[in-house]
């Protein structure tokens, strides 16, 4: 079975813009409780400003059916995964996208930077930001996704990545095969299977069955 990419997959016009950022994940990304002092959010304010300046934002993703098979077993195009956990997420969807999207390497120069220069809180506020501007990201990715023919009247399940519960981390290399990611957007993996630009995320996200019509009432 083969791969159906998406019209809409390619870097380009279609990729979603940075959301604003509030802050409130990269304070729990640094372990804060309660509301920050005025140093603490000057600084994510400042890092959350760099990051955004030196992101490069992209994605690349596919449209497979999804075939079944016994023991949590399900096929993706030119590949199969093991995952009871993921099988779950995807019951009732016959289709799911896949896909890889990055802020690129410029928030790691920026962390690899702070780090140099001993500027170790900066460095973990950079680190936070951009968390939480890759997962805001990615949700927008979802949004753009959703877009989609495939998806026209439909839910689409919660994002779900390789090394979450049972699915396999090296779950990642086959799917960055069967999405020429590292061509597309310039993500690679390292031998333990961690993206690079660090900033990247990977993830199944399920079509689920078309959403009824409210009756109409006389």
């Amino acid at each position: 079975m083969t791969a159906l990419p998406s019209p809409s997959m390619e870097p380009g016009p279609e990729t979603p813009a940075l959301r604003p950022f509030s802050g409130r994940d990269a304070l729990r990304f640094l372990g804060v409780r309660g509301e920050p002092d005025a140093a603490t959010r000057e600084r994510l304010r400042r890092a959350a400003r760099d990051v955004a300046a030196a992101a490069a934002p992209a994605f690349a993703s596919a449209l497979f059916d999804v075939r079944r098979g016994p023991d949590g077993e399900l096929g993706f195009g030119p590949f199969s995964v093991r995952s009871a956990k993921l099988a779950y997420n995807l019951r009732g969807c016959a289709r799911a996208f896949a896909f890889v999207a990055t802020l690129g390497p410029g928030p790691d120069r920026l962390v690899r930077r702070a780090e140099a220069l001993g500027l170790l809180a900066d460095a973990a506020c950079l680190q936070a930001a951009a968390g939480e501007i890759a997962d805001a990201f990615c949700d927008a990715v979802v949004e753009t996704l959703a877009l989609d023919p495939a998806a026209a009247g439909r839910r689409l399940r919660p994002r779900f990545s390789p090394g979450y519960g049972d699915l396999p981390l090296e779950t990642q290399r086959p799917l960055f095969s069967a999405l020429d990611a590292t061509r597309r957007i310039g993500v690679t993996l390292t031998d333990a299977c961690l993206m690079v630009p660090t900033k990247s995320v990977s993830a199944f996200v399920g079509i689920g069955p078309e959403i009824p019509e409210p009756e109409k009432r006389g």
